[in-house]
């Protein structure tokens, strides 16, 4: 069966459903979640329904995969497969399970545990044997030298496992092959890397992927309950100001925002509290820069907020055009020149059009479906000889909201000011060719239409 997105719709019926359904996401939190609703739908309210918990031995969770159930014709077991699914780099996880195991809570002992079980798998290792020679063994494999004793320790404590992981991929190899004959299991894996086990359940099971917002700031919402839950349960008080500028700061990508959110609760322990100042201190701030609020500052004249947003469409981090994502690897002030000039151009032409002779009345106040029905039937009348309209794109129609935008930024310059500026484009391109400092050339082109000269 294909990978599907999560959601309520993509989870089959019992009867429909494959043997082995995945969810899988960026985050563990959602990922349990989501798990927890496939669960349930699946065992409904007359099937057996068997979850085990991440220190369940791999023998166990085997049997009860190939053994029917007694009381019910339908059975689903639960379970996280993340032990088994190895690693492209088991070096990266034995970072992660001693990162864990130092911060010494009971979450992040499991946590440690099964990125220590995924770090056996990877590298076809058994937990049995002596502890403190097994992770020289790891260390020296993974160039870890230095996280050989925290690594002894977690293998001493390390429950045991009597089947290993071995017996487990075999059981869920065979339910693949076998089929739903009354028994489905629904397994979870936070972020696992392509290919193995995971390649064999996408071609003969399920894969149900989580993606928590489409958009930028989309997963907002999400991420916000997500800290509210975990400050709950580490008794931990968070201030709204303190989500929204970890949301910011981790530029709303899902996965970061946990990792530097559990790093937060951390440091204020049980009963503590975590503030604005906090985040700001702590997090390292990977927001990224928006092309469009920079073009709204410069419509504003604000020169403060326009040139703070250059400076920082400059500073090497991720930039965006709303949703899209810009290529800065690539002559970055080139392109910038260009999407400035442009919107320049969009600016100069549509102050000239309204300030024609009986040009429909504008102020940068208007709605924009009053732009609609008072403006812009008269920018997508064709011009002779031409026969279409200057305003209009190659398609041929025109977008209202762009020069609905244009028109907001260009109301409070003359047509004078805006022509200099867009002249002067040719000076800042000879200037960059030249080897003048990006920042330097845009910063004094930027300023100049701002002020006017």
């Amino acid at each position: 069966m294909p990978r599907a997105k999560f959601s309520a719709d993509a989870v089959p019926a019992f009867a429909q459903a494959p043997s082995v359904i995945l969810v899988t996401g960026d985050v563990a939190f959602f990922v349990e979640e989501k798990a927890g609703q496939v669960f349930e739908k699946l065992a409904g309210r007359d099937g057996e329904a068997i979850r085990f918990g991440d220190e369940a031995p791999a023998d166990g969770i085997a049997d009860a995969l190939l053994n029917r159930s007694l009381f019910s014709p339908r059975r689903v077991v639960g379970f996280d497969i993340g032990r088994l699914l190895g690693t492209d780099s088991a070096g990266v996880l034995l970072e992660k399970a001693a990162e864990a195991w130092t911060r010494g809570t009971p979450s992040s002992r499991r946590e440690a545990f099964r990125h220590t079980r995924a770090v056996l798998s990877a590298l076809g290792l058994g937990a049995g044997g002596d502890p403190a020679e097994t992770a020289e063994a790891i260390a020296k494999k993974t160039r870890r030298k230095e996280a050989a004793p925290i690594l002894a320790e977690i293998l001493e404590e390390l429950p045991e496992e009597k089947g290993g992981s071995a017996a487990l991929q075999s059981a869920i190899r065979l339910l693949l092959e076998r089929g739903n004959d009354g028994m489905v299991a629904v397994v979870t894996a936070t972020a696992p890397p392509a290919g193995g086990l995971l390649a064999e359940i996408a071609a003969k099971g399920l894969v149900l992927e989580i993606q928590i917002g489409d958009k930028h700031d989309s997963a907002a919402p999400e991420l916000q309950r997500l800290a509210r839950a975990r400050a709950k349960e580490g008794d931990v008080s968070v201030d709204a100001d303190a989500i929204q500028r970890l949301l910011v700061q981790t530029d709303f990508v899902p996965a970061i925002f946990a990792a530097e959110l559990d790093k937060l609760l951390e440091v204020a322990g049980p009963g503590g509290r975590v503030s604005a100042a906090d985040v700001r201190q702590n997090v390292e701030d990977a927001a990224s820069e928006d092309v469009y609020p920079f073009f709204d500052a410069i419509g504003r004249r604000d020169s403060a907020d326009a040139l703070a947003r250059l400076s920082r469409l400059f500073s090497d981090r991720p930039v965006r055009a709303g949703d899209r994502e810009v290529d800065t690897e690539r002559q970055w002030e080139f392109q910038f020149l260009a999407m400035v000039t442009g919107e320049i151009r969009h600016m100069l032409l549509i102050r000239a059009a309204l300030a024609e002779p009986g040009a429909p009345s504008f102020d940068r106040n208007m709605s924009y479906p009053v732009f609609q029905a008072r403006v812009l039937p008269r920018l997508a009348e064709p011009v002779v000889p031409f026969g279409r309209s200057p305003f209009a794109a190659r398609s041929g129609s025109v977008a209202g909201y762009l020069w609905f935008k244009a028109a907001q930024r260009a109301s409070r310059y003359t047509i004078p000011e805006l022509a200099r500026a867009l002249a002067r484009a040719a000076e800042v391109d000879v200037q960059l060719k030249n080897s003048t400092p990006p920042l330097e050339a845009l910063t004094a082109w930027i300023g100049g239409l701002l002020a006017g000269k």
